[in-house]
């Protein structure tokens, strides 16, 4: 892929907006928790408020969102990763930090890398294998932290998320999704997490909207900064810059999330902690590295 200067410049800026509106996820969440929105709530308003911006954008820009049978069933299977991975990711966030989870989250890119090994959609390489041991290696590190009191439960759920990121990821590489706008895909997931999520308030009994101005502020900005805006500019920053390189990019993620977990909501980070986070973000870099770069 030829890249001028400007276009990767561009392209790079993009997905680091993305990594930052990503990373800032755990902390807002944490900072909304405070203010005493349930989780449920949070969550449906969440996604019900990044729908409607997102579908008033689709329809604005009259963009194709029809799928066909096949696309219907595939985008299901991919909204419920999706929604799997979100729901988990926020349970864990009852048990441990949002920076820890993130941190075990951020396991997918190895299982991904394993699965396709495994299932030989993708042939055997040293420096693959090299990545799903050090992503492990350094999720080990991490819950065996002698210095961290982690919740077991919460390790799990995270650890959950990662999977259903794996099924959300092989969803969306699916051909049936890959010929469908990928803001209209964006558009079905957010409907649909906002539709399970708005079914667990009413069975949990917990209220649907946030009440009071700050909570109502938070949710805006959730669902403006940490959805719409961050698959906004991912979106930008592919055709910029291609699949590969955003990946790469994006592996700035767990990071940013730890640095605004500490300074925003006081998230410890121990020496360990920060060994095992830097043997997850090895192994996400070494998994994004185009072939051409792992066979030199």
């Amino acid at each position: 892929m030829n890249l001028t200067k400007n276009t990767k410049l561009v392209g790079v800026i993009c997905v680091t907006i993305t990594s930052i509106c990503y990373g800032l996820v755990p902390s807002f969440s944490f900072i909304a928790f405070g203010m005493g929105v349930e989780t449920a709530t949070l969550l449906f308003n969440k996604f019900l408020y990044a729908a409607i911006i997102m579908w008033a954008y689709l329809l604005i820009r009259k963009v194709d969102f029809r799928l066909s049978r096949r696309g219907a069933i595939t985008m299901m299977v991919t909204c419920a990763g999706y929604i799997g991975m979100s729901t988990s990711l926020y349970v864990s966030f009852d048990y441990i930090s949002g920076s820890l989870a993130t941190i075990i989250s951020f396991t997918f890119p190895a299982m991904i890398v394993a699965i396709e090994m495994i299932t030989k959609m993708e042939p055997v390489r040293f420096a693959k294998i090299l990545a799903v041991i050090l992503s492990f290696g350094g999720l080990v590190l991490i819950v065996w932290d002698p210095d961290m009191h982690a919740n077991l439960l919460g390790i799990l759920f995270a650890f959950g998320s990662a999977i259903g990121y794996v099924i959300y990821i092989f969803g969306l590489s699916a051909k049936a999704i890959k010929q469908v706008d990928s803001f209209a895909v964006a558009g079905y997931v957010m409907v649909s997490a906002a539709a399970v999520n708005f079914i667990r308030c009413l069975i949990s009994g917990k209220p649907l909207f946030a009440t009071e101005p700050n909570q109502i502020g938070m949710m805006i900005l959730l669902s403006v900064v940490c959805v719409f805006m961050a698959i906004l500019f991912y979106a930008i920053g592919v055709r910029l810059i291609g699949p590969g390189n955003a990946a790469l990019v994006n592996t700035m993620e767990p990071v940013l999330a730890c640095i605004f977990g500490h300074f925003l909501v006081g998230d410890v980070l121990t020496h360990i902690m920060l060994i095992g986070s830097a043997l997850v973000v090895a192994a996400v870099l070494i998994t994004n590295l185009p072939e051409r770069k792992l066979r030199e």
